[in-house]
C-alpha cells in the first residue's frame, strides 16, 4: 500500500486558493481567471487585471480593478521598494501573493486603480 503522492504545484495550488478564499471572505476581493482579466493602461506601461474589488466602500459594489505594488509600480513608471501609492484615498488591502520571480509566498498590497491612476495623473502634473 502507498501513500498519495503531494507535490510542489498540488502545495502551491492549495495555498493560492486559501489566499483567494482568505481575500474573498475578509476584504470581498476575488480573483480573476487569466482569460477574463482586462488589460490595464497608464502611458505607455500595461498590466494583466489579476483581482477584482467587490467590496461596498461607501457608494455601491466598487468593481473596481486592484493591482498589486509591483503592477501599481509597473504603471508609475517606479522602479524602487517606496509605496506606490503613499496616499490611498481607499485603504490599501494587505495579503500574501506568489512572487514568480523569487518563487515564494511574500507580503503584498493590493491598489485600487483608481487611486493608481489618480496618482499617475499627479505625477504628470
Amino acid at each position: 500500500m502507498s501513500s498519495p503522492t503531494l507535490t510542489l504545484n498540488d502545495l502551491i495550488r492549495t495555498r493560492l486558493e486559501e489566499i483567494a478564499e482568505d481575500l474573498w471572505q475578509n476584504d470581498r476581493v476575488m480573483g480573476v481567471n487569466h482569460g477574463d482579466g482586462r488589460v490595464l493602461q497608464l502611458g505607455t506601461a500595461a498590466v494583466w487585471e489579476q483581482w477584482a474589488c467587490h467590496s461596498d466602500h461607501g457608494y455601491g459594489l466598487c468593481g473596481e480593478p486592484l493591482v498589486t505594488a509591483t503592477q501599481a509600480s509597473t504603471l508609475l513608471g517606479m522602479y524602487s521598494d517606496d509605496d506606490p501609492v503613499p496616499n490611498p484615498s481607499i485603504p490599501l488591502i494587505e495579503t500574501e501573493l506568489l512572487d514568480e520571480g523569487v518563487g515564494a509566498f511574500l507580503p503584498d498590497a493590493l491598489f485600487h486603480f483608481s487611486d493608481v491612476t489618480r496618482e499617475f495623473k499627479k505625477a504628470q502634473g
